[in-house]
């Protein structure tokens, strides 16, 4: 399962070559605190959890519930974290194909025979 600063970097290279200043003023997040995400310093908190997810067009839901079981010190309630991911990514999953076949139901479906 990707990390917090997985989902970071991926964003900060999908910004491309422009300064870390910039990137965090694209962002909306401190330079300061960037660079603590990007270290592993702290973790990312719901706000920038969401900006992140809404740059890669991922689901926010995923990126946060990495962050908190990232954030979490109990293992049980790591453990809950890390169902909840399996969960949502379960859901996507099932949510695409949906989408695919609404999309492009020729594809998706067996062609009748010809001539019955």
């Amino acid at each position: 399962m990707k990390k917090t600063t997985d989902y970071l970097h991926e964003a900060l290279e999908k910004l491309g070559d422009m300064p870390e200043g910039k990137k965090a003023e694209t962002l909306k997040i401190h330079k300061n605190t960037l660079i603590s995400y990007k270290n592993g310093e702290r973790i990312m908190d719901d706000y920038a959890c969401i900006v992140i997810a809404d740059l890669l067009g991922v689901d926010a839901l995923e990126i946060i519930a990495a962050a908190n079981m990232e954030r979490e010190k109990n293992q049980a309630r790591k453990d809950f974290w890390q169902d909840f991911r399996r969960k949502i990514g379960a859901l996507a999953i099932a949510g695409l194909m949906v989408l695919t076949m609404l999309v492009n139901p020729s594809q998706t479906s067996a062609k009748a025979p010809q001539g019955v």
